[in-house]
């Protein structure tokens, strides 16, 4: 497949491999196998710089050996190479999701000057979309040092949402509700509702967690609009404002899980009130 020519107005997206390259596989990746990931980023920086590409970026995950390679590639070619370690969570994402993401100087140098967008919760995005979370937390892989699931509530990001396994809802004790639908991904990623899946669970899964968050995308397109115009800095957009759905059309559903949040509130508050205040 050929690329259109290099010109002033094309961006050229890269997000090579980074699953033999990400932290999560840390120490179950042969380090052959993880040496195959930085080929393919050398092979995809040289790709836009021998076809002169005026706008490019690239994405990928920001380990100790991405981060060496980023330094020695921008090294060797300070104009055109630079890269910088961003969180989609500062620009609206619901979720956190840390990534290294190289380009031109002037495009990386725009979206370190972009402001923060108003940080959006789990309960946001869903909220967005006209739903409920059916639970109140969610939890990774990961565990604590106590042997606890790793949990973090609605009202926050959720964890990175990943390819190989969805996140699970969770009650505040770590109690499984469910596992996250390859739906529910796409709703922390940023993808409408109009947005088509692949067929089978596994393969959207992996598509979604593969996916840049939009987010972050809509970030690095208006960096490359607003240096294409020759513009100082990235004008801020207002955050889009979650709409307020009336009470009659809240779902028995919906309902349910504000009754059954409220109650589990109201079961914390409880001791608390039994003690005396002390002045």
């Amino acid at each position: 497949m050929e690329l259109p020519p290099a010109a002033p107005d094309l961006h050229v997206h890269m997000s090579t491999p980074c699953t033999t390259l990400s932290m999560a596989r840390r120490g179950k990746a042969t380090t052959a196998a993880s040496d195959n990931g930085l080929p393919m980023i050398r092979w995809a920086v040289e790709l836009v710089l021998e076809r002169g590409d005026h706008s490019w970026s690239l994405e990928n995950v920001a380990t100790r050996a991405t981060r060496a390679l980023f330094s020695e590639l921008e090294a060797a070619h300070p104009e055109r190479v630079a890269w910088a370690v961003f969180d989609s969570a500062d620009f609206g994402a619901p979720q956190s999701r840390v990534r290294l993401i190289a380009g031109p100087k002037q495009l990386i140098q725009m979206l370190q000057g972009m402001p923060c967008s108003r940080r959006v919760s789990i309960r946001d995005a869903f909220a967005e979309r006209g739903e409920v979370p059916p639970a109140s937390y969610c939890k990774n892989q990961t565990r604590s040092h106590g042997g606890c699931p790793t949990t973090r509530t609605v009202e926050a990001q959720s964890f990175t949402v990943c390819a190989g396994h969805a996140l699970t809802w969770c009650g505040p004790d770590g109690q499984t509700v469910r596992v996250m639908t390859a739906r529910d991904s796409s709703v922390l990623m940023g993808f409408p509702s109009s947005w088509r899946l692949p067929k089978g669970s596994r393969v959207s899964q992996r598509a979604v967690g593969n996916a840049v968050c939009v987010a972050l995308s809509k970030a690095i397109t208006l960096a490359a609009i607003a240096v294409l115009n020759g513009d100082d800095a990235v004008v801020a957009t207002p955050p889009t404002p979650i709409k307020k759905r009336a009470i009659a059309e809240v779902s028995r559903g919906e309902f349910d899980a504000l009754r059954r949040r409220i109650d589990t509130l109201e079961e914390r508050v409880a001791p608390c009130k039994e003690k005396p205040l002390r002045c």
